[in-house]
């Protein structure tokens, strides 16, 4: 625990009850602690946690005394610090990326006195490390080493030389974001580390780094992953067998495949041409246990054995396979499954095959049905698959046709733009006319006035808008109007982040 949390615990329970232990770190911190009077327990408690709190704020922690490098001749050091500064402090998470990948394609690291807000915002979301490490520069890196929160970015500028120590003396996150920027560069080293760790580490690195894997996943990995189905760990057994039903060529999924084909049955039927049915495995077989195909069933699930063994070997059979072994497109794959003895079984095995082997032209098809109520896919998880022109036709038909208010408007806009991973290209500039339009009689019409989630919905989706699209949202509301009023605020804040993106792309 630190010294901070300790005097917090110590003043909750009450200092008569429970004296603090005062801290006494070494250097210029701790002579300054030293000089606090003790004649007042609350207020001597108050004073340290207010010197601590201080050193907190500014990412220093007492007893790491090695000397900070010298700042960065390509950081920040113009008038946009204020810019970057707000954007930090109160901007939208994808904002925050934005800047950051800014800065990157410039070739500039973040200023010094920005660096602990920046540490802070990766602390809170993993999704913004990626864009903010390469902004750290040698200063940012030291800095993240005197404070465990910000671990994950210690000594981050030197892990992309080979060998690095990140890899050998690290902590798990901090190998994890190596292995994975190894395998962008050289995936073949990346796989050695791997393949080394698998002997010496505990089971849950084993896992964090098959894990890693998926990046640049190819049949090269397959070997490897093959090992890992026998691991001690049945999450590091469970994360090789997802990857490897992830590669349709791998001799796992053609495995699956060669049993899947003994359930399904193809017959020529006269006027009816081909008629293809499935049947569930009569008896488990004793070989599918290397391949994690387990023979009884978890206790939570109402289906049967055979169905639960069906199961198995659907999810993890390429999805490809159906297509070619029935001659159907994956929508006509979905139509034929709702008339089959199986048809659970078969709708939820795909919808997990889906997620994992994210094919866009089944995403697409799932789109048209109604997905399973207890598999793991979403309307929104979809439209992540797609690709953007196609993503974008079918966020703009949900909102459109959404006239029965099944999913509400606001929940429509948040899930859209809240999927999205950070970085994902703008808005089409056609597009982005229509949603604006669509979100501005909405709201002057008066029909969006108690959707309190679209408030900050319209903050992200400002965050999505290509250049050209910029004046048109943020002007011309009714605003005058009793119905558009509640949505004043929200508006005003869409102005400030457009306008910060304008200084941005500047």
């Amino acid at each position: 625990m630190s010294a901070l949390a300790s005097l917090a615990t110590h003043a909750l329970l009450g200092t008569e009850r429970h004296p603090p232990q005062w801290p006494v770190p070494d250097g210029a911190v701790g002579a300054l602690l030293a000089r606090i009077p003790k004649d007042s327990v609350e207020k001597a408690l108050l004073q340290t946690a207010g010197v601590l709190g201080t050193c907190h704020l500014a990412g220093l922690l007492p007893g790491k005394a090695d000397a900070a490098p010298a700042a960065s001749e390509s950081s920040v050091q113009d008038a946009r610090l204020d810019l970057l500064a707000e954007i930090l402090v109160s901007g939208p998470e994808r904002l925050q990326a934005e800047a950051f990948q800014t800065l990157a394609i410039a070739g500039r690291h973040l200023p010094h006195r920005l660096l602990p807000k920046a540490l802070e915002c990766g602390r809170r979301s993993t999704a913004l490390r990626p864009s903010l490490l390469p902004v750290l520069g040698p200063r940012g890196a030291w800095l993240a080493a005197q404070n465990e929160a910000w671990a994950y970015a210690a000594g981050v500028v030197s892990t992309s030389a080979p060998g690095s120590d990140v890899w050998e003396h690290g902590s798990l996150d901090q190998r994890r974001l190596y292995l994975t920027a190894l395998r962008n560069t050289d995936a073949t080293q990346a796989r050695n580390l791997c393949r080394s760790a698998m002997t010496t580490e505990g089971a849950k690195e084993r896992t964090a780094f098959i894990e890693c894997l998926a990046t640049g996943l190819s049949l090269e990995d397959q070997d490897l992953l093959e090992s890992t189905l026998a691991d001690k760990s049945k999450e590091a057994r469970l994360a090789a067998a997802r990857l490897l039903s992830a590669l349709p060529d791998s001799r796992f999924s053609q495995r699956m495949a060669a049993r899947a084909a003994q359930c399904l049955k193809s017959e020529k039927k006269l006027l009816r041409g081909t008629v293809h049915t499935l049947e569930a495995p009569a008896a488990y077989d004793a070989g599918w246990k290397s391949d994690l195909i387990e023979e009884s069933k978890p206790k939570h699930l109402s289906m049967g054995e055979r169905a639960w063994w069906l199961l198995q070997i659907v999810r993890q059979t390429p999805l490809q396979w159906w297509v070619t072994q029935t001659g159907m497109t994956p929508a006509e794959c979905l139509a034929w499954a709702q008339k089959s003895d199986w048809k659970d079984v078969l709708l939820l095995g795909w919808a997990e095959a889906q997620a994992v082997q994210h094919r866009a032209e089944w995403a697409e098809a799932f789109l048209g049905t109604n997905l399973p109520s207890n598999g793991p896919l979403t309307f929104f998880d979809l439209l992540e698959t797609l690709p953007p022109e196609k993503r974008e036709e079918h966020f703009l038909k949900l909102l459109t046709d959404n006239n029965a208010n099944v999913v509400a408007f606001s929940t429509v806009v948040d899930r859209f733009t809240r999927g999205l991973p950070l970085g994902t290209p703008m808005l089409s500039p056609a597009v982005a006319a229509r949603v604006i339009k669509i979100l501005k009689q909405r709201i002057s019409s008066g029909e969006a006035r108690y959707d309190w989630q679209l408030r900050p919905s319209l903050v992200e989706l400002a965050c999505l808008l290509p250049l050209a699209a910029f004046d048109e949202f943020a002007n011309g509301w009714e605003l005058t109007k009793e119905e558009a009023q509640p949505f004043s605020e929200a508006i005003a804040r869409v102005g400030i982040v457009l306008d910060q993106r304008r200084q941005l792309s500047a």
